[in-house]
C-alpha cells in the first residue's frame, strides 16, 4: 500500500473541511474502519465518502442562501426595490361573464388596500399597519367591517412591497428549501417562509429566471380559513424592478393595465368610510 496516496487523499479532505468551516458550516459524522482489512480501495473509498458528505452539507447550507439572493438579482436588487415607496396597480378580472375593475394600492409598511368596482357598486378591502377593514357590497355587506386584530398581524406581510424574502432574516421571517415541486412542467424551487407574524407562505420560484412562479398560503374567505394559490406571469420592468402584470388565483385572471410607483396617496386611501 503506497501511504503518499493516503496522504493526498487526507490533504484533500483536510483542504475541503477548512474551507467548510470559513464558510461557518458545521457538521459531525462518524466512520469506522476495520484495523485488519485497510486497503489503498478502502482508503480511498474512505477519503470519497467523507468528500461527499462535506460535499453535500455544503449544498445543503448554502443552496436556500443561494436561491434568494438569485431571486432578489432578477427583481432588481436590493436597491432599486429600496426606491419604490408606492405601487398603485390597475387592472380587471372577469367573472362569470361579469367585468370587475380593480385598484390595488400599497404603501411601504402603511398601506394595502384593494378597491373593486363591479354591477355599478363599489367595495374594498384595506389594511394598514394599525387596522383593517373590508366592505363587499356585492356579498351583501350595508356597511364597512372591521378586521380582527389577529387578521391584522398575521397579514402584516403585506405591507412589504420587496416580499418578505428580500432581507427575510432582518425581518424576523425564516426560510427553508423544501426541494423542488413542478408548476405547470417547470421543477421550480420550493421555499417555505414562516414571517415574523406567525403567517406561512410557500413561494415557488422559477430556475431559470429566478421570478415567483406560484404562492400558497391560508387566507379567511368569507369566514373560513381556505388556501390560496396565487400564479404570477408576464413580468415587466418598472423603475428598474420586475412586477407581474398576470396574477391568477381560482376565480380568474388578474390582468394589470397599469402601474405606477412613487405617486402621491390621498389621505382617502387610508380611510373606511364610504
Amino acid at each position: 500500500m503506497n501511504p503518499l496516496l493516503f496522504i493526498k487523499c487526507y490533504q484533500r479532505v483536510k483542504i475541503r473541511i477548512n474551507e467548510i468551516q470559513k464558510k461557518k458550516s458545521c457538521f459531525i459524522f462518524t466512520v469506522y474502519l476495520h484495523p485488519e482489512k485497510l486497503s489503498m480501495k478502502n482508503l480511498l473509498l474512505f477519503g470519497f465518502v467523507i468528500l461527499a458528505l462535506v460535499c453535500v452539507q455544503l449544498v445543503q447550507a448554502q443552496t436556500v442562501e443561494d436561491v434568494i439572493s438569485k431571486h432578489v438579482a432578477a427583481l432588481g436588487g436590493k436597491n432599486n426595490l429600496s426606491k419604490i415607496n408606492n405601487v398603485v396597480m390597475e387592472g380587471s378580472i372577469s367573472i362569470q361573464g361579469t367585468e370587475i375593475a380593480l385598484t390595488l394600492t400599497q404603501v411601504h409598511g402603511k398601506l394595502n388596500r384593494q378597491d373593486i368596482t363591479a354591477m355599478g357598486m363599489r367595495g374594498f378591502d384595506m389594511m394598514t399597519d394599525k387596522e383593517g377593514w373590508t366592505y363587499m357590497p356585492f356579498q351583501g355587506m350595508q356597511q364597512p367591517e372591521p378586521k380582527n386584530a389577529d387578521e391584522i398581524k398575521v397579514n402584516q406581510g403585506d405591507l412589504d412591497i420587496a416580499g418578505p424574502l428580500v432581507d427575510y432574516a432582518v425581518k424576523g421571517h425564516k426560510v427553508e428549501l423544501q426541494g423542488k415541486e413542478d408548476v405547470d412542467g417547470t421543477a421550480c424551487f420550493k421555499i417555505k417562509a414562516t414571517l415574523a407574524g406567525g403567517k406561512e407562505v410557500t413561494f415557488f420560484i422559477d430556475p431559470a429566471s429566478y421570478m415567483i412562479r406560484r404562492t400558497r398560503d391560508k387566507r379567511k374567505v368569507n369566514g373560513q380559513e381556505a388556501e390560496m394559490q396565487t400564479d404570477y406571469a408576464d413580468y415587466k420592468d418598472i423603475e428598474g424592478v420586475k412586477m407581474a402584470y398576470s396574477i391568477t388565483q381560482q376565480f380568474g385572471t388578474v390582468f394589470i393595465s397599469g402601474i405606477k410607483v412613487n405617486q402621491v396617496i390621498p389621505e382617502s386611501a387610508y380611510r373606511h368610510d364610504m
